[in-house]
């Protein structure tokens, strides 16, 4: 009523001045006057917000900024924050710093990019273009002359504003506008609290000067209202803005005239105005300090309200993609889909979610969220609601609920209680209550997880009426339809309970067509309930009788969803809401069918939902953390698909860029070998997605190819090699490609040394070579052949026969003199010393009083002074050991430890494989190396144990000996100039029988000697 009652007496009013040829000033006061008078009071006009609307959060410390930072964007469309000196932008969800960061440049306050693609910069005592470095970052470079007024020393230029003719830097203090075409600067000394422009016109406002029309050329201004101070603008209308004033009121202005405006808000003062921004579908947000952050819409209508505790101090908005604005707060930046058909309820409401329930009582609107239950009041002002929590709540919570027109009856596990408006009454008591549902008006069924009862009202009072029948379990999840309550008990498990003929009725569904058991949803549509197992498999069954029912329609529209549909729900319209594991779509039916919408509610992102519809109006979206609302009237969403584009091609090893989007002219076809190490960096075009985009990165070099995908918009190519490339990047959703992809062709020519030049030179330079040099030597052979040729066969001849001769002479000689004089050395002294030594032994143990320990040992000596002589003997003559005479390799390997067994190692031998006979000399050869091998072992290594372990295969014979002695370091000791000639030897038998020997050993973790001799078929 008072919206048309003012409407009507302006008209009445402007009727006759408009006839009669009113002044110039008159006309258009009258007109916007009516536009805006039509406005004064929304709240009568659109319905007041529900819940917060979906927001994303970025703390300064993640994006390295300080306290307090400032908002803009950048040429290619990203969020720019500006603070202390950076200018750090957001691709994607990478908040990249592109300022240069020196002692000698002064933080920047501002910075802008006009529509030709210049950046400008201001800050204290300084302006100027802020220029793009090789490696693109950001430098601002000062146009301050060398003179310039005193004034400036004392400004801070903190907004920047294009002009028809040029830039305008405002500060507090005055103006400098810079003159494209000339590059000539005007300094212009006035107080400005802000600086704006409608059409080509530039006004100033201060509360000095009120708001005056600027000519930034000449300097000259023009005073259009003294009594009004403008801080804060932002466009509104057609060619108008609102201002805010700097006693807080709202006033728009047309170029002419300021208006009394109130948008909504109370007359008079809107309270401290900290922020104005125009929104890009006509309207414009508003942030007041202590109260709220508001949107209003072209029409001059409120469209949101936020007034929780985060959104009482704002101190910047921008806004470039129209659905999306963005808050600079004291420590975070946070990103607000304010058009997004869906709205939160959660703690910054001050609720808390907990398996929240929604329903009606009357009038009311209420939620039961983790014991406690909420009223939602409509807030003084009208613009929203806020959420209120009832008093005198039962004890131990409030966990179920059923309501209508008339009664409110809640339970939890102490029993059912009923509403009385001011407080709740008991009516059944000591009865774990999970579910209720109301059948009746005066019907209410109450499901726990052992029992299930029935309450009826008399008129009076609530009482408990039928026997009970047993539960069936916890009822998880429950449905209401008006014949019966629907619940989901788990594993191929559902019920359905209802009151019918005077009883209590239970059914339980237990048996499904699918194989594996799965948990088991419910979809109540207007003619079936829906039960949905995996994989979209489906049953129908009759809302009234439970029996199977097809429905062919509805099937086909789900069967065509891109995801898997849990649970569904149709609503007065034949909309149907259906839920999927991580989300919600709509189905809304056409001429042709059915329309499947997949990106409307797409910011609804929480694990298996439950969805309840009201009056044709309200849907809520509950899981077990979270509680959405939808007005059911939302207009499908139209957004075009994610185009991403290439933002820069980086020189990997300079860090220079090659390529970069601001300059699209510069082009990158063919690179050098020494640029052949890349970053490729893209931008999804837009923030509207909660979602880290999916990029898909694949290229293609001749016959090769690789794909790939990646949450990094960074894409590393090093060392590439020569050749051509085509590199594709696509975003994908769900592993589904959107999109058109960005496809980069590029070539990377070869190195030098590998250019079709530098082998053309090669070859050239080596055939130029191989001819002189066979030149050369063809001049010289010929020239000395004929003198040497004869010659040299004849010497030849002759020092062929000489050298065999004397070769057999010496080495018949050498050989039996040597043999003759050791035989005759070792018989006379070593042999005999033997013998005599062996004696003395002999003689010693006949002793009666030598004790057991002590004839032991004595024993083990003679046996090896006795062993020792035989082979001394066996050496003279070359002959074989005598551990082999008659004896197998094996048993040879067992005598030697017997004989070599003394002091505190034990030895053992082990024999695996077919044993195969092989030739004398060998054997021997072996025996000599495992003798040596078990020697240095007892002698040297210290050792406790000691394991001898001949193993025969088909075509190798391997000899291990393994010790735990103090070991040592083969490098050391075959090293040149060192001894262990016993070492030595062992190789040099080994060669002798074409053996491989391996010797490992570690300080302090004993010794391995491995002997790998090969056993021919001749052998055997």
């Amino acid at each position: 009523m008072p919206k048309l009652h003012l409407t009507s007496v302006l008209s009445a009013i402007a009727g006759p001045l408009l006839a009669q040829g009113s002044p110039r000033i008159v006309k258009p006061f009258l007109a916007v006057s009516l536009a805006l008078f039509t406005s004064y009071f929304p709240a009568f006009g659109s319905s007041p917000s529900i819940g917060l609307p979906i927001t994303r959060t970025y703390s300064i410390e993640e994006i390295g900024a300080s306290r307090g930072p400032q908002l803009n964007f950048d040429q290619l469309g990203r969020l720019a924050v500006i603070s202390s000196g950076s200018y750090i932008v957001l691709n994607d969800d990478n908040w990249i710093d592109l300022a240069v960061h020196s002692s000698n440049i002064l933080p920047v306050i501002d910075l802008i990019v006009d529509h030709d693609g210049n950046a400008y910069y201001g800050a204290l005592a300084s302006w100027g273009v802020a220029k793009t470095t090789e490696d693109g970052r950001i430098l601002p470079t000062s146009l301050r002359p060398a003179e310039y007024p005193a004034w400036i020393n004392s400004t801070n230029f903190t907004q920047i504003l294009p002009t028809p003719t040029g830039i305008l830097f405002v500060g507090t203090n005055g103006v400098v506008h810079l003159q494209k075409s000339t590059g000539e600067q005007n300094f212009i000394e006035t107080p400005v609290a802000t600086a704006f422009r409608l059409g080509d016109e530039i006004f100033l406002s201060s509360g000095q000067t009120g708001t005056v029309r600027l000519d930034p050329l000449t300097g000259n201004t023009e005073t259009i209202d003294a009594q009004v101070a403008v801080f804060e603008t932002a466009e509104f209308g057609d060619g108008g803005i609102v201002a805010a004033t700097s006693n807080n009121r709202l006033l728009y202005f047309d170029g002419h005239t300021f208006t009394e405006s109130y948008f909504g808000f109370e007359e008079g003062s809107v309270g401290p105005i900290s922020c104005l921004e125009a929104l890009p579908d006509g309207g414009f947000a508003i942030a007041i300090d202590s109260v709220g952050l508001f949107l209003v819409d072209g029409s001059g209508q409120r469209k949101m309200a936020l007034t929780s505790t985060n959104y009482r101090r704002i101190l910047d908005l921008a806004v470039h993609d129209a659905g999306i604005l963005w808050l600079a707060r004291e420590s975070s930046v946070e990103k607000l889909l304010y058009n997004n058909p869906v709205s939160v309820v959660d703690q910054r409401a001050e609720v808390v979610i907990g398996w929240p329930q929604v329903l009606q009582w009357g009038g009311d609107s209420l939620i039961a969220s983790n014991g406690r239950l909420y009223k939602m009041v409509l807030a003084n002002n009208s613009w929203n609601y806020r959420f209120e929590e009832l008093p005198e709540s039962p004890p131990f919570g409030v966990w179920a609920i059923a309501a209508n027109e008339e009664h409110l009856l809640v339970g939890n596990g102490n029993g059912v209680y009923a509403s009385t408006r001011e407080s709740f009454t008991p009516i059944l008591e000591n009865f774990e209550a999970n579910r209720l549902f109301l059948q009746e008006k005066n019907l209410c069924i109450v499901v726990g997880s052992r029992e299930i009862t029935a309450l009826r009202w008399d008129g009076e009072q609530w009482s408990e009426f039928v026997p009970r029948i047993p539960g069936v379990g916890f009822p998880s999840v429950a449905h209401v339809t008006e014949q019966a309550l629907w619940i989901e008990l788990g594993l191929d498990r559902v019920a359905r309970v209802w009151f019918e003929n005077g009883e209590l009725q239970l059914q339980v569904i237990d048996e499904f067509p699918w194989d594996e058991p799965v948990w088991v949803n419910i979809g109540v549509l207007n003619d079936y309930i829906m039960l949905s197992g995996a994989y979209n498999q489906r049953i129908y069954l009759d809302k009234d009788t439970a029996l199977p029912s097809p429905a062919p329609e509805i099937d086909e529209a789900l069967s065509r969803s891109p995801v898997t549909i849990l649970r569904a729900s149709e609503d007065e319209n034949g909309m149907i809401w259906a839920s999927h594991p991580e989300g919600v779509i709509t189905i809304r039916p056409s001429d042709d069918g059915y329309t499947i919408d997949t990106e409307s509610l797409d910011s609804i992102r929480d694990q298996y939902p439950v969805i309840t519809l009201f009056n044709g109006q309200h849907a809520w979206i509950s899981t077990e953390s979270a509680l959405y609302h939808v007005d059911q009237d939302f207009t499908p969403s139209q957004n075009a698909e994610r185009q991403p584009f290439l933002v820069s091609i980086v020189d990997g090893k300079t860090g220079l860029e090659l390529y970069t989007a601001a300059k699209p002219n510069k082009v990158m076809d063919t690179l050098p070998y020494s640029k052949n190490h890349l970053v490729f960096r893209y931008f999804s075009d837009g923030y509207k997605s909660l979602d880290k985009p999916i990029y898909e990165f694949s290229m293609q070099k001749g016959s090769d190819s690789w794909k790939v995908q990646s949450e990094d918009s960074l894409l590393t190519l090093p060392s590439l090699e020569e050749g051509s490339y085509q590199l594709s990047a696509q975003l994908t959703e769900a592993g589904i490609p959107v999109g058109d992809p960005v496809v980069t062709n590029f070539k990377i020519e070869p190195p030098w040394y590998r250019a079709n030049a530098a082998y053309f030179l090669y070859w050239s330079a080596g055939i130029l070579i191989c001819l002189s040099v066979m030149s050369s030597g063809m001049h010289r052979a010929k020239r000395k052949h004929d003198e040497l040729e004869e010659l040299v066969r004849q010497r030849t001849d002759e020092l062929r026969d000489t050298m065999q001769k004397l070769t057999d002479e010496a080495r018949t000689s050498a050989t039996l003199a040597e043999r003759n004089r050791l035989a005759g050395e070792i018989h006379d002294s070593l042999q005999q010393g033997l013998s005599g030594i062996a004696l003395q032994l002999d003689a010693t143990l006949k002793h009666d009083n030598l004790d057991t320990n002590l004839h032991n040992r004595l024993s083990v000596a003679r046996r090896m002074v006795s062993f020792t002589r035989q082979e001394v003997q066996q050496a003279v003559w070359d002959l074989e050991s005598p551990l082999l005479q008659d004896e197998s390799l094996s048993e040879a390997l067992r005598n030697i430890t017997q004989v070599l067994g003394a002091g505190s190692a034990k030895l053992k031998v082990q024999t695996s494989g077919t044993p195969t006979e092989i030739p004398s000399r060998r054997k021997h050869h072996i025996l000599r190396i495992a003798q040596e091998a078990i020697t240095n072992a007892v002698r040297h290594s210290q050792a406790e144990n000691i394991t001898i372990a001949l193993h025969f295969t088909e075509d190798q014979l391997r000899l291990e000996i393994h010790d735990d002695g103090q070991g040592f370091d083969p490098s050391e000791v075959f090293s040149e100039g060192l001894g262990h000639f016993g070492l030595r030897g062992l190789r040099t038998r080994a060669s002798k029988i074409d053996g491989l020997l391996t010797i490992d050993s570690i300080p302090q973790k004993g010794t391995s000697v491995t002997l790998n001799v090969p056993i021919s078929k001749d052998d055997q």
